[in-house]
């Protein structure tokens, strides 16, 4: 038991080693949550509201020769409370997780992460950057995106995730459309 132990505390350090100085972790056995904060780059909240879309990766026992192995999605959306914090919960039977962090006017940020022996509880804090091209950004990246959740069902995002992406999506298009005939 003592070697087990020794063991599992050499390989979590060494695993712990390769991660940025921006992601926190707890021991554990295996990752069961992530919590966190989305703020400005400098440190304040974000001027527009924020929501957080989760994509958790379920690996299925079918590969093929000579291919990768094949992976189902399961999406859903978090909203972080008035002080820009956050909890996610890391469902057991998924292998990886795929975090994209949006906010009106800021440019989209993507965290993604595999399960990891050892590491039980993930830290993260958000840095969302004002946009200076945020009209661009949303048109060739962030609406694509999120539209994805909306038309492909095999993300399995439940109906009043998909109609509030909806209506944010024509929200930001409203505003552009009005800022253009003004």
């Amino acid at each position: 038991m003592k070697y087990f132990i020794i063991l599992f505390l050499q390989l979590t350090i060494i695993i712990g080693g390769c991660y940025p100085d921006s992601l926190k972790y707890q021991l554990g056995f295996g990752t069961r949550s992530i919590e966190g904060t989305i703020l400005e780059e400098g440190g304040n909240l974000p001027e527009s509201k924020s929501f957080i879309v989760v994509v958790e990766y379920y690996s299925r026992f079918i590969k093929f020769e000579n291919e990768p192995p094949i992976y189902a999605p399961k999406a859903r959306l978090v909203f972080p409370d008035k002080n820009g914090n956050f909890f996610i919960s890391f469902d057991l039977k998924a292998s990886s997780i795929d975090l994209a962090f949006v906010s009106s006017e800021y440019s989209m940020e993507r965290f993604f992460f595999h399960r990891q022996l050892g590491i039980g509880k993930l830290s993260y804090d958000a840095r969302l950057v004002k946009s200076n091209a945020w009209k661009n950004e949303f048109f060739l990246q962030i609406g694509p995106y999120l539209n994805k959740f909306i038309l492909e069902q095999r993300y399995k995002m439940p109906d009043s995730q998909q109609m509030f992406l909806g209506n944010w999506l024509a929200n930001i298009r409203k505003e552009f459309t009005d800022k253009k005939n003004n």
